[in-house]
């Protein structure tokens, strides 16, 4: 998996919205960091490679391990929470996406990092998070989720309301990205990037 632009086409094909609605919460990076610490890169790119093939149709997964990650790539986009990803077993240990013991990813001189060596997934709270269960990522990620765009609402506890707000319908509110919700069709990527 190469760059962040890469792993927003991919999201883009995952989720049903468009990459200037994904870019334009500002998660992109921190989630393509998240994926690659607690997936590997070698697992990211399989499932890549998935989604690559299906050309626009639903891909045709080649294990369960890379099903699994895309529906973690989706929950995450989607609720701003890391769900956690079953354990990879053999996998892990022979094509080097196992973490170190506590399930964190290290950098080759020992500092804290993922494996290809980018630094670890800032957030905005100090939380402990488990070696393989779910965690928040972030209050901003909570906020930025899209299960709140797919109906036009702002996350609960994240701006302030008015008495008697609940009474009233949702507004929409066109973001910078594009409409509120999913796109309709597949993302379009140049050549040789999806």
């Amino acid at each position: 998996m190469t760059g962040t632009e890469e792993f927003l086409f991919l999201s883009a094909e995952l989720t049903g919205f468009g990459v200037g609605q994904l870019s334009a919460t500002g998660l992109a990076d921190t989630y393509r960091s998240l994926v690659l610490e607690r997936a590997g890169p070698p697992r990211l790119d399989r499932l890549r490679a998935a989604v690559a093939a299906g050309a626009g149709r639903p891909p045709a997964f080649p294990d369960e391990s890379v099903r699994e990650l895309a529906r973690a790539v989706v929950h995450l986009w989607y609720l701003g929470t890391w769900p956690g990803l079953p354990p990879a077993g053999a996998e892990g240990a022979a094509d080097g996406t196992a973490g170190a013991a506590d399930g964190t990813a290290g950098t080759a001189d020992g500092t804290a990092g993922t494996a290809d060596g980018s630094p670890a997934v800032p957030t905005d709270e100090q939380v402990d998070r488990p070696a393989d269960g779910p965690f928040v990522v972030s209050s901003r990620a909570y906020a930025e989720g899209l299960v709140w765009r797919t109906f036009g609402a702002r996350a609960p506890g994240t701006v302030p309301q008015e008495h008697g707000s609940w009474s009233l319908p949702p507004s929409v509110e066109e973001p910078a990205g594009g409409p509120p919700g999913p796109r309709r069709g597949a993302a379009t990527a140049p050549a040789g990037q999806r």
